[in-house]
């Protein structure tokens, strides 16, 4: 067993989770700092190092548990009944757009992630990134909106001249960056008043939903 096992418990992992969370979010990723989360937590900054080898290897952990969270929220949607209720698989897939990204209980975890995302760009993506974040959370939730995708392209809602995985990631990321984009910049926005900025990631859900209707044949 190693030296950095031996002086771990799970309640203090997770009091350390909390904390860097909550300051991922408030300070930012790039500018919380480790003693910060180390005193938020009552350990000593050394003790913190016990658990987590640096900002980084505590971020891939934060966006696990973040990511669960969301797939968690996500997952309940998806067994909805009224999901079944004779509703196209495009409809579907606009009510979990609209009931997921536009929820104000996910917002928080929404600005870590946009956080996170912000901070691994550019030259700061570490060549393991790929890797670390397949470590770090599950893909479960994106494959369920995969198969509504399937559904609607199967029962004629949704446009086939595009390749499923290509409409599904034109869909999941387009949202995701837009809502990132947002929680990042806030008030500051450039031309668009509050309430115009409220009104963007909901109006790209009604553009991208109608987008994916099935073409006309010329």
């Amino acid at each position: 067993m190693s030296q950095r096992m031996v002086y771990q418990t799970e309640e203090t992992r997770q009091k350390i989770l909390v904390a860097a969370e909550t300051l991922f979010v408030e300070d930012g990723f790039f500018d919380a700092q480790m003693k910060e989360i180390a005193v938020a937590v009552g350990i000593s900054r050394n003790s913190l190092y016990r658990y987590f080898q640096d900002k980084n290897d505590l971020g891939y952990a934060v966006l696990g548990v973040v990511f669960n969270r969301i797939e968690s929220y996500f997952d309940l949607l998806l067994a909805d009944p009224v999901l079944n209720a004779g509703l196209c698989g495009r409809e579907q897939l606009r009510m979990i757009l609209q009931a997921g990204f536009l929820n104000d209980d996910l917002r928080a975890d929404f600005s870590f992630m946009a956080e996170f995302d912000a901070h691994f760009s550019g030259s700061r993506i570490p060549v393991d990134f790929q890797s670390r974040i397949g470590t770090s959370v599950s893909t479960s939730m994106w494959s369920r909106v995969g198969e509504i995708v399937a559904t609607g392209m199967a029962d004629g809602s949704i446009r086939q001249d595009f390749n499923l995985n290509a409409l599904e990631a034109l869909v999941l990321y387009s949202v995701k960056a837009l809502q990132g984009h947002i929680l990042l910049r806030r008030s500051a926005l450039v031309g668009l008043s509050s309430a115009e900025v409220n009104q963007l990631v909901p109006n790209l859900i009604t553009v991208l939903i109608d987008g994916l209707k099935p073409t006309e044949p010329q």
